[in-house]
């Protein structure tokens, strides 16, 4: 005879029951898009973005800094700094501006352009 699962085992039980759900469903299959155009604006966004990225890290190395002193620099959060470096989050212009600032560069340097 089985005892009566508490609140928590039965909590646990479907937590279990829906990641092993989770694990087994098919990914989603997302139609590339028609469009030739909006797939180069698709690679374009990820190659800039990947390169604003990569700038800011060793733009961060080469002055020396940790990411306390630029959070400190700049007000954002430790976390966000390693998230632009490292996990492909975007930045607001203000964030870009903050960074440039902190980093004694100008902003068309970070995205790589000349506008007089």
């Amino acid at each position: 005879m089985s005892t009566p699962l508490t609140s928590q085992e039965q909590l646990l039980k479907r937590l279990r029951e829906s990641l092993t759900w989770l694990t087994q469903a098919p990914d989603p299959i997302a139609a590339p898009p028609d469009d030739p155009q909006q797939r180069v604006r698709d690679a374009l966004r990820v190659l800039s973005r990947s390169r604003v990225s990569e700038l800011l890290r060793q733009l961060r190395a080469a002055l020396g800094l940790s990411y306390a002193e630029v959070q400190l620099a700049t007000g954002l959060s430790q976390q966000m700094l390693y998230d632009v470096e490292f996990k492909d989050r975007r930045l607001t212009l203000e964030e870009l501006r903050l960074l440039a600032d902190c980093y004694g560069v100008g902003v068309n340097d970070l995205l790589g352009v000349d506008i007089d």
